[in-house]
C-alpha cells in the first residue's frame, strides 16, 4: 500500500509541474514559466521604460544570444500578467563582445560562414518597436563598419552615451552579463 500512496504522490507532484509556454507576443522567443497569482503584483497602468545593457555572448557562432532572449522572456512574461505592450518601452544596447549579434546576414556570413542565429530575434523586437541600439566604439574597436549592421540596430557613438542618456530619461537598466 505505501508503495501505491508514494507512487500516487509522484504523479500528482509530476502533473503539477509546469512547463515553458511560449509568448503571445514573441511566439518562437522568450519562454517562460507562467506563475499563477504571484505575491508580487505588477502594476498593470504603468509605463515600464527599461534597457537592456547586452555586452558578453556565447563563443559559439550557431547559437543565438542568449541575454537578448531574456528581452523576449520580459516582454512575454509581462503582457502574460496583463501589462498591455504598449505600456513596455525597451530599448537594447550591444557593445562588448556581443556587437557580433547585430551583423547583417551578409557581415555575419563572410565573418562566420554561417547564418547569423540572432537576426531573427532582432527582427521581431523590432517589429514591435523595440529600440536596438550599437556601441560605435565596439564596433569599430572589432571591425565592423556601419554598413555591415543589421537594419534594426541602429549605430550609435558609444553605448556609454545610450546608457547615461536612456537613466537619465527614468529608464530603469537591467544587466544581467
Amino acid at each position: 500500500m505505501k508503495k501505491i500512496s508514494l507512487l500516487f504522490l509522484l504523479l500528482t507532484l509530476a502533473s503539477n509541474a509546469q512547463e515553458l509556454q511560449k509568448g503571445s507576443v514573441i511566439k518562437n522567443y522568450g519562454k517562460f514559466y507562467n506563475i499563477q497569482n504571484p505575491d508580487f503584483k505588477l502594476n498593470l497602468h504603468k509605463k515600464y521604460k527599461v534597457i537592456f545593457d547586452i555586452r558578453k555572448t556565447t563563443n559559439d557562432v550557431n547559437v543565438g544570444n542568449p541575454l537578448l532572449d531574456i528581452v523576449a522572456r520580459f516582454v512575454n512574461i509581462h503582457v502574460a500578467q496583463g501589462v498591455p505592450l504598449e505600456n513596455l518601452d525597451i530599448v537594447v544596447v550591444f557593445h562588448g563582445s556581443a556587437t557580433k549579434d547585430i551583423l547583417s546576414q551578409a557581415a555575419y556570413k563572410e565573418k562566420f560562414r554561417k547564418k547569423n542565429p540572432s537576426l531573427n530575434l532582432l527582427k521581431e523586437l523590432n517589429k514591435i518597436k523595440i529600440k536596438i541600439y550599437v556601441c560605435g566604439q565596439s564596433a569599430l574597436h572589432y571591425n565592423i563598419q556601419r554598413n555591415d549592421v543589421a537594419k534594426p540596430v541602429q549605430f550609435t557613438l558609444s553605448a556609454l552615451s545610450v546608457l547615461t542618456e536612456y537613466q537619465s530619461l527614468g529608464y530603469q537598466i537591467i544587466d544581467f552579463n
